[in-house]
């Protein structure tokens, strides 16, 4: 499902680290870098709360420290760069390396909740989820949109899927080579 939020941020999965690794959007040929925004860490935050992909508990521990937004861009970059070309080998090192500088401990639901706040615990938490995905065999299964103006990634469970969501980039798609085939 993708909905666009009046922060700009998009919604597509229900993976944590699928929609932290879509803080990139691009829209009529523009780039937006939604964590580069005033507060972006904290809005993106806010908003898996607001779906229930962080529960209280790991949004209050979360929240607990401020974040350096730099060292989560660029763990946001190296995420991006891992999934679409396949450099896994220092990138899952660096997953467990950020695990190991802030343990997780688990609630009484089973869910990982970071022992500290701020970049650290994010971190962590992201590359907890990331590392359950690897083992899992979902990162196998995440595609970019087909959509040329579109930085989208989504997890395509069936391996036939092109667009992040029908509605917004395959119509589009569509419809672009349906005019251009009547100009023939």
């Amino acid at each position: 499902m993708t909905v666009i939020t009046e922060t700009g941020y998009s919604y597509i999965s229900d993976h944590l680290f699928v929609n932290f690794l879509n803080t990139i959007n691009g829209a009529n040929s523009q780039v937006t870098d939604l964590l580069m925004q005033e507060s972006g860490t904290d809005k993106w935050l806010e908003l898996m709360y607001s779906r229930e992909l962080l529960n209280s508990e790991q949004f209050r521990k979360l929240k607990e420290e401020t974040f350096d937004d730099g060292a989560i861009r660029d763990f946001r970059d190296r995420g991006r760069e891992y999934v679409l070309e396949g450099k896994h080998t220092e990138f899952i090192s660096s997953l467990t390396g950020n695990v190991k500088q802030a343990p997780l401990y688990f609630d009484k639901h089973l869910n990982p909740v970071p022992s500290c706040g701020g970049s650290s615990g994010l971190l962590s938490l992201l590359s907890y989820k990331m590392l359950e995905a690897y083992q899992g065999s979902i990162f196998s299964k995440i595609k970019k949109c087909h959509s040329p103006d579109c930085y989208a990634l989504f997890v395509d469970y069936n391996g036939r899927r092109k667009w992040c969501s029908m509605e917004i980039c395959g119509n589009r798609t569509k419809a672009r080579k349906h005019y251009a085939k009547k100009k023939e």
